[in-house]
C-alpha cells in the first residue's frame, strides 16, 4: 500500500503543546497505512521548538533519522548536534531521557519510528512535581 503525502493530515498540535514546545508539524504515515505495531511519523520542528519534554519509555523503543536541517539531541549525558543522515536509537527500558531541540535558524525534519506497546510507562525526569 502506498501512502501519498496528500493523504496524510498535518497535525500542528494543540495550543498547550505549541505553547510548551513551539511550532511543529507531524504527519502520521503509519496511521494512514493502517499499521498498529509501530508508529512512523515525519516531524518538522520550527526554529526554537522542541519535540517534547525529555522522556524515556519502559517498554517502547524509538528510532530517529534526521532528514534535513540541524537538530540538537539532549540526553542524560548532554547535548549532541545532529546533521542529515544521523540517527538516534533508544532501546526500551534504558533510562536515557531524550528530546530534540531545533536551535538553528531553519526548520529541521526527521523520521521518528517507535513501537506501540500496551501498558507502556513513560518517564519525564524534568517534570515539575
Amino acid at each position: 500500500m502506498i501512502v501519498r503525502k496528500a493523504q496524510v493530515d498535518v497535525d500542528r498540535g494543540t495550543e498547550p503543546q505549541v505553547k510548551a514546545n513551539g511550532p511543529f508539524e507531524c504527519r502520521r504515515y503509519s496511521d494512514v497505512g493502517g499499521l498498529t505495531q509501530y508508529g512512523a511519523y515525519l516531524e518538522t520542528l520550527a526554529p526554537g521548538s522542541q519535540s517534547s519534554e525529555r522522556h524515556w519509555h519502559e517498554k517502547e523503543e524509538e528510532f530517529l533519522y534526521l532528514i534535513s536541517g540541524e537538530a540538537t539531541l539532549v540526553e542524560n549525558d548532554g547535548e549532541h548536534l545532529m546533521h542529515p543522515g544521523d540517527a538516534a536509537c533508544w532501546p526500551a527500558g534504558v533510562p536515557n531521557a531524550h528530546h530534540i531541540v531545533n536551535r538553528s535558524t531553519e526548520p529541521c525534519i526527521y523520521l521518528i519510528v517507535g513501537s506501540r506497546v500496551a501498558n507502556d510507562v513513560c518517564h519525564y525526569p524534568d517534570a515539575k512535581k
